[in-house]
């Protein structure tokens, strides 16, 4: 073998190595079966403090959100990252000052709502902050 397969093979393993660590260690661990969920909705500037509970089997966040979006008047953007919540219980936030800082018991979310799974009991809270 010349030195040029030896590194693609090379290359293709270490690369192999490193997406097993990732699914092992690193990704986000899914619960599968009946969950209950609490979803806590905070807007001050409009006196907003709510709390919801959800049974669910659903596995990500965003998919219980979608399927509650009216009751939660949840309003998303799509952008190149994910998706974006730009409004909750029908107040939209103003894109050059404010967001909905998302919190997973009470610790900030790594990640937005597409890839934060749903663990039995967990509370989920969704706070208008500005920029």
């Amino acid at each position: 073998m010349n030195k040029k397969t030896i590194t693609i093979i090379a290359v293709l393993v270490v690369t192999l190595l490193l997406f097993a660590g990732y699914k092992t260690f690193l990704s986000p661990e899914i619960v599968e079966g009946d969950k209950e969920i609490t979803i806590h909705i905070i807007n001050e500037k409009e006196n907003v403090d709510e709390t919801f509970t959800y049974n669910t089997d659903h596995e990500f966040l965003l998919e219980l959100l979608e399927e509650n979006q009216e009751q939660l008047g949840i309003t998303f953007e799509q952008y190149d990252l994910g998706v974006m919540i730009t409004g909750m219980m029908d107040y939209q936030a103003d894109p050059n000052s404010e967001y909905f800082h998302t919190y997973v018991n009470e610790e900030d979310a790594m990640t937005g709502p597409g890839d934060i799974p749903l663990n039995d009991q967990d509370v989920y809270t969704f706070e208008l902050k500005n920029y």
